[in-house]
């Protein structure tokens, strides 16, 4: 593993981002009604507590319903929690929800999350569904992370039936404030990190932010390739007046880390070996570049807004030359590679427009919501493959072959595809009506198309209700049918492609108020249903066609628990059970999926003991036992993984320090594959000790 002068590297960071800042900083000049703003904002920005509880709107709500009026289980993690929790990447957040695990990162290329039973869980980008994303997007460009429970196409197309999860970045704010910060962990990394915001002419009409980061990391695996990420994301806004403001923003990613083909169990569920063996070649790169530009133009009124969102995307990842494995022998320990070339290039275009407008009715207060939103999806692949120059190790002690180039390999065969696209669109139609003061009832349906470039059209019509109902001002209940959908890709044995994935789901669930409304519970019963899920035709000599007659069900029930105890007490938590079914295997439970999954996390500030800068916390994930095979026959154990935090807050100041899988548990995230090949698997991250500082003013 090479090594690098780490001091002479973190200089030349942070003196790099102190000068970026400096130019940016010039004007903090307020009106008085704007200094109250701020007095309030630094009033929470300078809290020794923190708080887990978010009070805010759904951003994945295009409907602008607050949390306790909509009727669907939705859960969203704010910047405290993910401070106090170091939280390194997205999935680490959303597995905090209940029913929902982790399964990999598809080689580096996107992440894998798992929903009430189901998987492929979109996830969406400032409330924009987007087909090619980069895996683990910069978590310090967030401002909270949303969940969304259950089947619902309605706003946003295509979908799993599990639910989705939306990304909310950070926007320029009229207050001036800034923060430079630097992580430290024992696997020789570090990550010094910029935001800085603020208002660029003395009304505040005109605003900026920075947000920006280094990363270098030698990680923990015998790869002689380290992470190197720069992450770039300035936005600006305007206020053309108090009712419409258009916001630009872009972001750049550029990195270059190790391949993840992940590692691999026995007949057992057990991992082979130890987690450091990369299962390619310890000289591979992939290399990653993410470009995004694009703007929002919202509009607000007395009783009607509106906001349209616009995103280009353009994404490379190149891993080049590696030595990608293809089977393991149990019996002689042996993982057997074959040289492959790949290079993945996407560009996407993202449009979609929202109206909601409050109207009277018959003396009915109804919210109505319209939307439309259209996608152009690009693809492209470089591949070449040579099945017949194998390189074999043992995994467990493995001895590396030399890294081969394409070269080295004149009859390796040409699997590219040229470039083509996807393009899709649809709208949607809702209306929340109050139908009394306490009960609330809404219905809502559309419209979805789908077509490939050289492919058939495949069109879909969701309906959605649900209804909501006030037993007192702390205590709601809530009921609700939604359907999903997801274009199929199979043919039929004439060539036609099959209807669509569909996917139902009805839920029932009370929502709770507790100790002064500082703590949301939230607790749900539900029952799913998918079908038209692709199988093989048996009547196909062929092999090769498919029928649409695959039936998959969940059914479970789960609660989640976000906010405050007392003031110096926080907590989130969660539980949730799963049965699931697949109909067509005769009921065998969906792979990778656990019937028990729980997680906590909460910190106590020492108040108390008249320490009332310093904090301690600490978490727990209990993932249950899963298969990794549709036949049930390869089982995960159950994990318990721990995490310990110690902080310092005061005035401008944080420190942070913590120990992610304090225990150093060996265990499975999810199954890549399972066949007579093996299984594959990706192995969850092992122990870390971090250390963070940061400054803000």
């Amino acid at each position: 593993m090479k090594t690098f002068g780490l001091p002479k590297k973190l200089s030349i960071s942070l003196c790099t981002i102190l000068l970026a800042s400096s130019p940016l900083l010039a004007n903090s000049k307020q009106t008085n009604k704007e200094k109250t703003k701020e007095l309030d904002s630094v009033t929470i920005i300078g809290s020794e507590t923190s708080n887990y509880l978010t009070k805010e709107k759904p951003s994945l709500n295009r409907t602008n319903i607050d949390i306790e009026n909509s009727a669907k289980s939705i859960q969203v993690f704010n910047q405290d929690l993910i401070q106090d929790a170091q939280i390194q990447n997205i999935e680490d957040i959303i597995q905090m929800s209940s029913n929902t695990t982790y399964q990999g990162d598809s080689h580096g290329r996107t992440t894998q999350i798992g929903m009430r039973g189901f998987s492929s869980v979109p996830i969406l980008f400032d409330s924009l569904k987007i087909t090619n994303k980069i895996a683990h997007p910069e978590i310090y460009n967030l401002e909270r992370v949303e969940v969304l429970k259950g089947p619902d196409s309605l706003q946003y197309g295509e979908s799993s039936p599990g639910g989705l999860v939306n990304l909310v970045s950070k926007k320029p704010q009229k207050e001036a404030s800034s923060e430079i910060s630097l992580e430290l962990t024992d696997n020789n990394s570090y990550t010094p990190k910029l935001d800085v915001t603020g208002s660029i002419n003395e009304d505040g009409s005109l605003r900026y932010r920075l947000v920006s980061t280094l990363k270098y990391d030698e990680g923990y695996t015998n790869s002689n390739t380290d992470t190197n990420r720069v992450f770039l994301a300035p936005s600006i806004a305007y206020d053309f007046d108090e009712n419409n403001t258009l916001t630009i923003l872009a972001e750049y990613t550029d990195e270059t880390s190790a391949s993840a083909f992940g590692t691999y169990v026995n007949s057992k569920g057990k991992l082979v070996a130890p987690l450091k063996n990369t299962i390619s070649n310890p000289d591979e790169e992939f290399k990653k570049t993410q470009k995004i530009v694009g703007f929002d133009f919202d509009s607000s009124f007395d009783t009607w807004n509106s906001n349209l969102r616009y995103r280009y995307i353009d994404y490379i990842g190149d891993n080049g030359n590696v030595h990608m494995p293809l089977s393991f022998n149990e019996a002689t320990n042996t993982v057997n590679r074959a040289y492959a070339y790949q290079k993945q290039e996407f560009q996407e275009h993202v449009l979609q427009y929202t109206l909601n407008k409050q109207v009277n009715i018959l003396d009915f207060k109804n919210n109505i919501s319209a939307g439309i939103d259209y996608n152009k999806a690009y693809s492209k692949l470089d591949m070449f493959f040579d099945p017949f120059a194998a390189y074999n190790i043992d995994i467990s002690h493995p001895d590396y072959e030399s890294l081969t180039d394409l070269s080295d390999h004149s009859g390796a065969m040409n699997m590219s595809k040229d470039k083509t696209y996807v393009k899709s669109w649809g709208t949607f139609l809702q209306d929340s009506i109050n139908l009394t003061d306490d009960l609330i009832f809404s219905a809502g349906v559309r419209y979805s198309e789908s077509k490939p470039q050289n492919g058939q059209r495949s069109d879909a019509l969701t309906p959605s209700f649900g209804l909501v109902y006030k037993i007192t001002p702390q205590t709601s209940i809530y009921t609700n049918y939604s359907e999903s959908f997801n274009p199929n890709s199979a043919n039929d044995i004439k060539g036609n492609i099959l209807d669509p994935e569909e996917g139902k789901g009805y839920e029932i669930g009370v929502k709770q108020k507790l100790f002064n409304d500082n703590l949301h519970l939230t607790a749900a019963m539900f029952k799913i249903e998918k079908k038209n899920i692709a199988l093989s035709d048996p009547n196909d000599p062929t092999n090769q066609a498919s029928i649409a007659s695959g039936v998959q069900k969940s059914k479970g029930f789960e609660f989640d628990l976000s906010g405050q105890i007392t003031s110096n007490w926080s907590i989130v938590a969660s539980y949730g059970y799963t049965d699931t079914k697949n109909k067509d295997n005769n009921d065998n439970e969906l792979r990778n999926i656990p019937k028990h999954t729980a997680n906590i996390f909460t910190t106590y500030n020492l108040t108390s003991l008249n320490l009332p800068n310093m904090y301690i916390g600490g978490g727990a994930r209990y993932l249950g036992s899963r298969y990794a095979d549709d036949a049930n026959k390869i089982k995960f154990d159950s994990e318990i993984i721990y995490n310990a935090t110690l902080g310092y807050k005061k005035g401008n100041y944080r420190v942070n320090f913590s120990v992610q899988n304090l225990t150093d548990e060996k265990y499975v995230d999810g199954a890549l594959s399972s066949n007579a090949r093996g299984t594959r698997v990706y192995a969850g991250t092992a122990r870390a000790v971090m250390a963070s500082i940061s400054y803000r003013f």
